[in-house]
C-alpha cells in the first residue's frame, strides 16, 4: 500500500469515530468523548502546521485534556506528523499503549469466503440503519460499552446515516423471524469514502466459536456491496491471534500498525 493509500485509510479511521468534543490545534485534532475508547479520547496527528513548536503543542494538548480530567493520548501511525513524534514522546515518558493492526479486504472476497464456510449451526443476521433491541441488548450486557451506554448513544447519533448495525441470532428455525433465536452477536459498520469500517465486533462470550463473527462479516460485506462500497477495513489487537486468524480466513490482510502514546501520570 502506498503512502497516499495509507493516509486515506488513516483518515478513514479518524473520520469514522466522531468525538463528542473536538478542538483543532495547528493541524492536530484534539478529541474527547468519555467512555472506554481511545479513538474518541485522543489526538489525531495526521497534519501539523508550523505555528507551534513541539513543546508548545504538547503543553497545550496536555492542558486541554487536564481540563477534562484526562491524561493526553496521541494516536501514532505511519502518517503521523511532525516526523519523529513517536520517539519524542517516548523520550518524554509517554507510554506506548493501544496497539492495533489495520486489516483490509475486498468486500466481494469476504462475502465469498464467509459464504463458503458453513457454521456448525444456523446463524441469522440482520443489518439495520438503527440499533435494534438485540444489538442494544448485547452492547449493554457484555460489550466494552456496557458501563457507558450514554457514550455509545451519543456516538451513534453523531454517526447518523453513516452507521449501520449488524445483529446475529443462533437457533432460529427456518422461515421464522431471527428474533426467535438467541441474540448472539453485534457489529457496527461505518461508511467513509470508498471504505466500510467494521467496528464493535462482539459475540456473547458463551456463544463464541459457533460462526457468529463470520456471519456478521458476511452481512456487512453484502450490505457494503449492495450500497456500492467495495472495500472493508477493521482494527484488531496484534496479540489477539484467534481474531486475526479468523479475519485472515475471511479475506482480510494486514496493512499497517498504529498505537497510542499516553502522557505519564503523577509520580
Amino acid at each position: 500500500m502506498s503512502i497516499a493509500q495509507e493516509r486515506e485509510l488513516e483518515q478513514a479511521v479518524v473520520e469514522s469515530w466522531p468525538a463528542a468534543e473536538c478542538q483543532p490545534l495547528d493541524g492536530w485534532l484534539l478529541r474527547c468523548s468519555g467512555g472506554p475508547t481511545r479513538r474518541g479520547n485522543s489526538v489525531a496527528t495526521l497534519a501539523a502546521g508550523t505555528a507551534l513548536s513541539l513543546e508548545q503543542r504538547l503543553a497545550q494538548t496536555e492542558a486541554w485534556y487536564l481540563a477534562r480530567g484526562r491524561r493526553a493520548q496521541l494516536q501514532v501511525g505511519p502518517c503521523t506528523v511532525p516526523p519523529g513524534l513517536d520517539a519524542a514522546l517516548e523520550q518524554r515518558g509517554y507510554g506506548k499503549t493501544g496497539e492495533a493492526v489495520v486489516m483490509t479486504a475486498a468486500a466481494a472476497r469476504v462475502a465469498q469466503l464467509t459464504g463458503s464456510q458453513q457454521p456448525s449451526e444456523a446463524v441469522c443476521t440482520r443489518v439495520e440503519a438503527q440499533p435494534g433491541p438485540a444489538w442494544r441488548g448485547i452492547a449493554a450486557a457484555t460489550s466494552r460499552f456496557a458501563s457507558s451506554p450514554e457514550v455509545l448513544d451519543g456516538f451513534l447519533q453523531r454517526l447518523a446515516e453513516r452507521g449501520c448495525c449488524a445483529s446475529a441470532w443462533l437457533g432460529s428455525t427456518a422461515g421464522a423471524p431471527p428474533e426467535q433465536g438467541t441474540a448472539a452477536g453485534m457489529a457496527l459498520g461505518i461508511a467513509w469514502g470508498r471504505w466500510l469500517g467494521v467496528y464493535a465486533m462482539h459475540t456473547r462470550p458463551k456463544l463464541r466459536r459457533r460462526g457468529v463473527a463470520r456471519a456478521l462479516l458476511r452481512a456487512l460485506a453484502e450490505h457494503a456491496l449492495a450500497g456500492g462500497t467495495r472495500q472493508l477495513y477493521l482494527l484488531v489487537e496484534p496479540g489477539n491471534l484467534p481474531a486475526r486468524a479468523l479475519y485472515a480466513q475471511c479475506g482480510f490482510g494486514d496493512v499497517y500498525e498504529y498505537h497510542y502514546r499516553e502522557q505519564p501520570g503523577p509520580r
